[in-house]
């Protein structure tokens, strides 16, 4: 097997399990704080709230940081920084005796996380270019697989072995792909200790397409909180559509959400291939469109099974974002930066997320939820109509 063939899959394993570590809490993390002492209802939501959020805050807040170490020490190290620190939080959690502890190693486990991250840094830099959309593709459904995945294993595993144990069976797996990062990844890219650190306005000299990669972080961040905006409350949506006393509402709900997920899934592969050919570009603003186009008849939906498939259609064009925005990024960065640019460009989306989940909440609860899937709409298009003004190439 070529050696960049087999960091793109050793890399697909590792973001899946870093991925699944992350999300794996989530359905388990009332229970657990109810096991930890808490009684309230309200403190559990509360604090579920803090040990969810404040990860991403973190991890968006410590992304440039380790992108330029990537840059001066090599990316391989960042993978194994990443691993060992996921692996050791895991440990951490499995441990925990009250709410605050939890909330500081989910703090703890925002500021070493970066797997993913790391991953597109160095598949986008070890791969040949012609197959870049491809290995990008892949790899952002791996990680997609382990966000949508990581709830179902925490909550089978924690049934089976109970919470404490799950958080311990996952930091195994983490040693095992740490170890494989460790001694199957060969990084030809040479690392330089003296690179100059370089902030916004020297990037702005360094970058050719400084302006192009600007708009491509925007349109990061603008993908992350529309997307946002409506995953946290399509439970409600879907309460607001079935008939009263519906039975198995959650299981619908669950369904709804699971079926962006996995068409995103579906759908990556293939248009990281589509990309290879075509280039990101093309594909960055029909895809925008099309997803544009898909949020409006959502807000007119009657039953459940409409929303579901509208929701599948969705996902099918979401697959080709993220590697159409990675592409982009890895085409016009000088790999000298590439740690830097991309991890900017990380920070752009995780803020994103944390936004969108708060103000998709809100503008439901003030205009209802037609003017929230407008209003997503609309913003995906605009954003295609400016990368289809501003970006040339």
């Amino acid at each position: 097997m070529e050696p960049w063939r087999r960091t793109v899959y050793i890399c697909l394993f590792g973001a899946f399990l870093a991925s699944t570590g992350i999300s794996q809490l989530a359905p388990i993390l009332p229970i657990y704080l109810h096991e930890l002492g808490m009684e309230s209802s309200k403190d559990i939501a509360v604090w579920s709230g803090w040990a969810m959020g404040i990860t991403h805050v973190v991890v968006a807040l410590s992304a440039p940081f380790w992108g330029k170490l990537a840059d001066r020490k090599g990316r391989k190290i960042i993978l194994l920084r990443a691993g060992f620190g996921m692996m050791i939080c895991n440990i951490l959690i499995g441990f925990v005796t009250s709410p605050i502890q939890l909330v500081g190693v989910r703090l703890l486990q925002g500021l070493v996380s970066g797997y993913f991250s790391g991953s597109i840094t160095l598949v986008a830099t070890e791969t040949p270019e012609k197959h870049t959309g491809w290995a990008l593709g892949l790899l952002a459904s791996a990680n997609l697989a382990g966000a949508l995945l990581g709830p179902l294993i925490g909550g089978y595993l924690a049934g089976i072995f109970g919470i404490r144990s799950t958080f311990f069976i996952t930091a195994a797996l983490l040693c095992v792909s740490t170890l494989m990062t460790l001694f199957f990844i060969h990084e030809n890219f040479t690392p330089q200790p003296t690179v100059e650190k370089q902030g916004f306005s020297e990037l702005r000299h360094k970058l050719d397409s400084f302006e192009q990669l600007v708009i491509i972080s925007v349109s990061s961040f603008i993908y992350a909180v529309a997307f946002m905006s409506l995953q946290p409350i399509i439970t409600v949506y879907v309460r607001d559509i079935v008939p009263p006393a519906t039975e198995h509402l959650a299981l619908l709900a669950g369904l709804v959400f699971s079926a962006t997920g996995f068409a995103q899934m579906m759908s990556s592969s293939f248009l990281g291939r589509l990309i290879d050919r075509v280039g990101p570009r093309k594909v960055l603003i029909i895809a925008l469109l099309y997803v544009g186009l898909l949020h409006i008849p959502q807000a007119y939906v009657t039953n459940v099974w409409q929303l579901g498939l509208l929701r599948f259609l969705l996902g099918l064009g979401l697959g080709g974002l993220l590697p159409a925005l990675n592409t982009y990024i890895s085409s016009h960065t000088p790999k000298q930066y590439s740690g830097q640019v991309f991890s900017y460009n990380q920070s752009m989306q995780f803020f994103g997320y944390f936004l969108g989940s708060i103000g998709g909440a809100s503008l439901m609860a003030w205009f209802g939820f037609t003017f929230l899937f407008w209003a997503t709409g609309i913003l995906f298009m605009l954003n295609a109509l400016w990368v289809f003004l501003r970006i040339r190439s």
